[in-house]
């Protein structure tokens, strides 16, 4: 037998990450049963944090507009130049930013690669699927998480390396491996339009393999992909497509026919004597659908320091002030959404939070803490812009405000929207999910098919700024795909690539 599993060579120790197409061991162990299966799906295919190796959004918080640099103070030391060198590139959206970072660290250029061996985990567990021993409701659950975490992975890579579809679906994609098998011949890229497809295919069997199980196995609070989670995942889909009726329809099914609920700010209570903050990212969240991602997605460059005076260390990245102004009065989340740098700088707002850590400054990530999450606020904002777009005002207002009531102190001035019609009240609703979700790796994408607006980046590593500017509808928008995927796969075609900044 010639097929090679990916999920069997990882379980192995034999697979190494260096070409996503073809795994280095003929070596093979095909499970007999679906309970195996199922063991190695949750090994091969999904992100959890004890995964060190699967990197699947290193670096993309550092392109957006909710992260500056601005507010460092001292200099780098000579021991971290060339690791706070390495993030300047992506920072800085320049053409060679994957090879200049991965002479420091391999984890930027591996959303591409690890995402590729995700999938490879998932298109192994449904190659093989069928052929062991299991009852039909064990193997239809392996089915509907290995379609769902395949359709993930493709919107994530056609979202990082295609153009945003509602721009140019004809585009160039990424291609699409829907086997396990070893190919035989390099593989071309897809059109962005051609790779939506395929995510809706994969999503809609998700789902009607989850529809077809008994309620109890639809969703359960044990880390896995679930219906709520595929429908989440459809109705972002579809906004991104500004496909309106479809968004809000999957949007409401999540808020209606499960037993999420949102986190009302007011009730949680600061402690009294060191700052403690709300993991919001944990299974106990009454408002997660569904955990992933590891540390190295956030770490690269939440870490980074200068030295000023008397050993003050201070991060590089702080949270921008266009972010921070965002929060009005009343609003809960500037307080429990975004960490502090110290007690020393109360004011100072990192670049990250609502992780579980383990220090309650928040700077250190806890062991083996997942760093994203599919959470029910984004069901809201989904609906509520979705409904906007497509003339139903009433709908939208609703859900907006009904996530606006958990979020701030009551009486509050203005926490109820009103009166806004048209593009006011999207303009409103986009703001909303800015605050809502920032730091969970949705805004650069939101900006993408928001029209791709002018960003200007600030570096400041203690030597003084310096100013970079994503011009509207840059090529920069669109990543540019490692040389050393390039190199392994000759049927790639590079994307346009952004003049050198």
């Amino acid at each position: 037998m010639k097929k090679n599993l990916l999920l069997i060579i990882v379980i192995l120790g034999l697979m190494g990450c260096d070409n996503f197409l073809e795994p280095k061991s003929d070596t093979l162990y095909i499970p007999k049963d679906v309970t195996s299966l199922d063991e190695m799906l949750l090994g091969s295919a999904y992100p959890r944090p004890t995964s060190t190796s699967v990197v699947i959004s290193a670096g993309l918080q550092l392109l957006d507009d909710d992260v500056t640099c601005t507010s460092a103070s001292g200099e780098v030391s000579s021991y971290n130049e060339p690791k706070v060198n390495s993030v300047r590139y992506i920072y800085s959206w320049q053409p060679n930013m994957f090879e200049e970072a991965a002479k420091v660290s391999m984890m930027y250029r591996g959303m591409w690669e690890s995402q590729y061996k995700l999938i490879l985990g998932a298109n192994g567990a449904l190659d093989y699927v069928d052929g062991v021993d299991g009852t039909y409701n064990e193997k239809t659950l392996v089915k509907a998480q290995a379609y769902a975490l395949r359709g993930f992975y493709f919107f994530n890579l056609v979202n990082i390396f295609g153009e945003p579809y509602n721009h140019n679906p004809k585009a160039l994609g990424i291609p699409l491996k829907l086997n396990s098998g070893v190919e035989q011949e390099d593989i071309a890229r897809n059109t962005v339009e051609e790779v939506y497809k395929q995510v809706l295919e994969d999503l809609g069997d998700a789902e009607e393999l989850y529809l077809s199980l008994p309620k109890d196995m639809q969703h359960k609070a044990d880390l896995r992909t679930s219906l709520p989670m595929v429908q989440l995942l459809k109705s972002r889909v579809y906004l991104y497509m500004e496909n309106w009726k479809e968004a809000a329809q999957y949007a409401k099914k999540v808020i209606d026919d499960w037993d999420f609920a949102l986190i009302d700010l007011n009730t949680l209570e600061l402690s009294t004597g060191t700052r403690t903050y709300y993991p919001f990212i944990t299974r106990e969240s009454s408002d997660v659908i569904w955990l992933f991602g590891q540390g190295g997605d956030i770490t690269n460059y939440y870490s980074l320091e200068t030295v000023g005076a008397g050993y003050t260390y201070r991060k590089i990245f702080n949270a921008s002030a266009e972010l921070t102004d965002g929060f009005k009065e009343g609003d809960l989340r500037k307080e429990w959404y975004i960490f502090r740098e110290s007690y020393r700088f109360p004011d100072v707002f990192l670049a990250h939070g609502k992780i579980k850590t383990s220090s309650s400054t928040g700077i250190l990530l806890e062991n083996n803490a997942f760093t994203q999450a599919f959470r029910l606020a984004e069901a809201y904002l989904n609906l509520a812009e979705a409904a906007a777009m497509d003339g139903d005002e009433t709908t939208a207002l609703k859900a907006l405000n009904d996530l606006r009531e958990k979020r701030f102190t009551p009486g509050a001035p203005d926490v109820e929207v009103s009166g806004l019609t048209g593009s006011a009240l999207v303009d409103k609703i986009r703001q909303e999910r800015r605050l809502e979700l920032c730091f969970e790796f949705h805004r650069w994408f939101d900006l993408r098919r928001y029209g791709m607006p002018s960003i200007k980046h600030v570096w400041n590593d203690g030597k003084g700024p310096v100013e970079y500017v994503l011009q509207e509808k840059d090529p920069g928008y669109t990543l540019p795909i490692p040389e050393v995927v390039m190199n392994q796969n000759r049927a790639l075609i590079q994307n346009k690539l952004a003049s050198p900044r």
